[in-house]
């Protein structure tokens, strides 16, 4: 999710999580706010994914983690280096530049995918599309963000 977008949607579904979560914790706790003990439950399960809701939002934002974004900086930063390193080497039909970012890449700790439709359209060292992290939450996230791109 875009930083703009988890920054509006946050304070709302922080206040109405928090909100149901209370009201149907006091109900449990014979502080009736609800007709019902099931509505009463309903309401802090309800809050309880409005909370888990917001930390999704947080966790899948670019300003909350690398994830997406720190994908996209460690490729740039990789051509960087690669092409600092082998200045006569660009435009050459040879696969210098692109060999070695990927191994830059590989030492950063991610993988060389193919699986993605933008990867399949241009496979090329610098599409962000054609890598993935190898930690397994990192990766999680990274193919959840991918699919909205």
């Amino acid at each position: 999710m875009d930083n703009v977008l988890a920054s509006f949607f946050a304070p709302i579904t922080l206040l109405l999580g928090g909100a149901l979560v209370a009201l149907g914790f006091l109900s449990f706790l014979d502080l009736n706010f609800f007709k019902t003990k099931l509505r009463a439950k309903v309401a802090f399960a309800a809050g309880l994914a409005f909370l888990f809701a917001t930390e999704a939002m947080f966790l899948t934002s670019s300003g909350a983690g690398r994830y997406l974004a720190g994908l996209r900086l460690d490729v740039t930063d990789c051509e960087f280096k690669v092409e600092e390193a082998f200045p006569l080497e660009r435009g050459k039909p040879g696969h210098v530049i692109s060999d070695n970012i990927k191994a830059c890449m590989d030492e950063l700790g991610y993988d060389w995918s193919i699986d993605h439709p933008h990867c399949e359209e241009a496979k090329v060292a610098t599409n962000t599309f054609c890598y993935l992290p190898r930690a397994p939450l990192a990766r999680t996230i990274v193919a959840f963000q991918m699919k909205f791109e």
